[in-house]
């Protein structure tokens, strides 16, 4: 697994306690709609930055205490550490997501709307 850490992309402390998650039913698999995609991009600097408007768009427009998911996949396959194991994802709060682990796949509702190879990959990688 091509894992890169919170430290590793600068993430934002979160604003307080993340709750547990003291069991799971499994893992829901989510894509940015339409909060952006990197667009294809042969840059990874840019999917880095895409983690980071999407935790701020998450603490600051959502209020939420730091980014909604487990873990974000991108284009070129690397996992990105979001809220990590043992924590309940804020993208998985109720209905059929509730008690699910969350992995985002950093694909949207335009440009890049098809999963590459090795984000797929990613994305089995952060599920085992």
């Amino acid at each position: 697994m091509k894992l890169i850490t919170r430290k590793a992309w600068g993430a934002r402390a979160p604003k307080g306690h993340l709750e547990d998650l003291a069991s799971t039913h499994g893992v829901k698999v989510h894509f940015t709609g339409d909060r952006g995609d990197p667009g294809g991009v042969d840059d990874h600097e840019l999917c880095i930055e895409l983690v980071h408007n999407i935790q701020n768009f998450h603490m600051d427009g959502r209020k939420w205490l730091d980014i909604g998911y487990s873990f974000l996949v991108c284009t070129h396959g690397y996992v990105f550490e979001g809220r990590g194991l043992h924590h309940l994802p804020a993208a998985n709060g109720a209905g059929l997501n509730s008690g699910h682990y969350a992995v985002c796949g950093l694909v949207g509702n335009s440009g890049l709307v098809q999963p590459s190879d090795a984000m797929l990959n990613g994305i089995r990688d952060a599920i085992e």
